[in-house]
């Protein structure tokens, strides 16, 4: 926790900047979450989470929903965040698939942030099976989707994911989730530098300027 500790005095001062720069609400998804965001989470609730679900959420991520705040009232009981903002712990977990998520969030992540196209290709070709049946279908999105928490909506069928297990854990991934298109990992090394320099694109007047923008796609200015 002491680790980040700096890091989350930052973040809660400049929700409140960006609650003050963007007062008319112009950001994506600014007029569901408001800059608002739930009390924190305790750690009780945490721990019940890891242990339910065989995984240790990234350090990043576990300190922000224990210190800063854990969803809200906003679309989907999201708080503030990029786009529609950021779920409560434990809830949408099967926005990706149709499967139980105990089964597939303990297990690595096979996605890695230089995927090529043709890696990809071969990574969900059996999902362009017309013959595949339902349970086959389900069962791939959970391989190809294994240890991605969704982290909170985007919009239409898109949404950012948190990796809890393998060796990009604690990083943001942008995800379609039929898997019809590449996932896109953000370029911050954490949960908590993608959270913040959402904050300062939108204090500066970027996010404001240039909506709808699909933060997290590309790499910062």
């Amino acid at each position: 926790m002491k680790k980040y500790s700096t890091q989350i005095r930052s973040i809660k001062q400049k929700l409140a900047l960006a609650k003050k720069a963007d007062s008319d609400f112009k950001v994506f998804g600014a007029r569901r979450h408001r800059y608002e965001i739930s009390p924190p989470a305790s750690l009780e609730e945490v721990e019940t989470f890891e242990e339910k679900y065989a995984v240790q959420l990234p350090a990043c991520y576990r300190t922000f929903i224990l210190e800063v705040g854990n969803g809200g009232k906003s679309y989907m009981n999201s708080g503030a965040g990029p786009f529609y903002g950021i779920y409560t712990l434990g809830e949408h977990l099967d926005e990706m698939t149709a499967g139980d998520p105990i089964s597939f969030l303990k297990n690595e992540s096979p996605l890695y942030p230089d995927l090529s196209d043709e890696d990809w290709s071969k990574m969900r070709i059996i999902l362009d099976d017309d013959d595949i049946s339902g349970k086959d279908y389900y069962d791939e999105l959970e391989r190809i989707f294994a240890g991605i928490m969704p982290l909170g909506p985007q919009g239409c069928a898109y949404l950012h994911g948190l990796v809890v297990n393998g060796p990009f854990k604690g990083r943001v991934i942008n995800l379609e989730k039929s898997a019809e298109l590449k996932p896109i990992f953000a370029y911050e090394n954490n949960f908590l530098d993608w959270y913040e320099r959402w904050l300062d694109e939108v204090i500066s007047g970027k996010l404001i300027s240039n909506a709808p923008s699909w933060f997290g796609y590309t790499a910062p200015e």
